[in-house]
């Protein structure tokens, strides 16, 4: 495995573990209801995406964009579903450090999937 293909698998872990921890931060935050549904819901729909983001890029070697397009997209919801709802500080840093890691890792994945360069 090439410096640049341990990268890229390390993004897509970390962006698989970014979606589990946003998706359990509520529940241990003690969150709403509401805000613990949608977080969690979202939350392992996008553990589902990541997932297979990783599973294709350590049969193939590349970068599916499919996957890494919508685990991004997971990332910036769960940055920003913190401000629709009134979560508290626990399950909002939680929630956002979670897509953080998830929509930084998951948008360098797309990248290099995109433009095909070493990464």
């Amino acid at each position: 495995m090439t410096e640049s293909n341990t990268f890229l698998t390390a993004a897509t872990l970390l962006a698989l573990a970014g979606c589990l921890g946003a998706a359990v931060s509520p529940v241990i935050a003690g969150a709403s209801a509401a805000y613990t549904g949608s977080i969690t819901t979202s939350g392992v729909l996008g553990v589902v995406f990541a997932g297979r983001s990783v599973q294709l890029f350590r049969e193939t070697g590349a970068v599916s964009l499919p996957g890494a397009v919508l685990t991004t997209i997971f990332g910036g919801w769960f940055m920003a579903a913190p401000l629709l709802y009134d979560a508290g500080f626990l399950a909002t840093a939680g929630t956002q450090l979670a897509g953080t890691l998830v929509a930084t890792f998951g948008l360098y994945a797309v990248v290099a999937g995109v433009t095909d360069s070493p990464a």
